[in-house]
């Protein structure tokens, strides 16, 4: 899979990290970076991620999100 300019592909968790309590209904998630484009700055593939809204797809029979890197709200250590 290849993301293209400053987006970001990510599989989301299945649990939520352990650092943050998320508010029922929320519409924030975690979830690993799998494929990243050529002109995003911070994000890297394998980082960790807090993101909001994204469009979800599906390939091979496992969802995932694509977002542009500024729609990202943080790496998780």
């Amino acid at each position: 899979m290849k993301a293209l300019q400053d987006c970001v592909i990510i599989e989301r968790d299945v649990e939520k990290h352990p650092l943050f309590v998320l508010p029922l209904n929320s519409q924030t998630e975690t979830g690993i970076a799998v494929a990243v484009g050529a002109k995003c700055l911070d994000i890297k593939v394998g980082d960790h991620v807090y993101f909001g809204v994204g469009q979800e797809f599906k390939q091979n029979g496992k969802m995932y999100v694509v977002m542009r890197e500024p729609h990202i709200l943080g790496v998780l250590e």
